[in-house]
């Protein structure tokens, strides 16, 4: 008897093998009010809960921008340091709600490109 892998457990596991290629030094994904619904990381360069601040954070000045400024449907908001390295906030509709996947970057890395398939990886799961 097979058992089917859990959505959390495949997301999770798409997060793994991102992780290991070496693009992404932290990667959580979080629901619209700060939740975590999966998480994968290597060491925690940024602490976990600094994560769901700044996530919460982005999310309502998304919103402000769209009011404010006439921006509408933000996608991404990328912090970057001068020693290179990113953290990077992707907003997106999945499991009914807007979440937000937040990643640490190492310098000299790419990440849009499996950033992009991890997100129809969790497009595609349903809790």
């Amino acid at each position: 008897m097979s058992q089917e892998k859990s959505p959390q457990f495949l997301i999770q596991d798409a997060m793994q093998a991102i992780l290991e290629s070496g693009n992404y030094d932290m990667v959580h994904l979080f629901s619209s009010e700060g939740l975590p619904l999966a998480e994968c990381y290597k060491n925690g360069i940024v602490p976990k809960d600094r994560l769901v601040e700044l996530s919460i954070l982005f999310r309502e000045l998304k919103q402000m921008a769209d009011l404010m400024g006439q921006i509408s449907n933000i996608k991404e908001l990328i912090l970057e340091g001068n020693n290179q390295r990113k953290i990077v906030f992707r907003f997106f509709q999945a499991f009914n709600q807007e979440v937000v996947l937040a990643i640490v970057v190492p310098p000299k890395k790419s990440y849009r490109g499996l950033t992009n398939s991890l997100i129809k990886t969790i497009e595609g799961v349903t809790f």
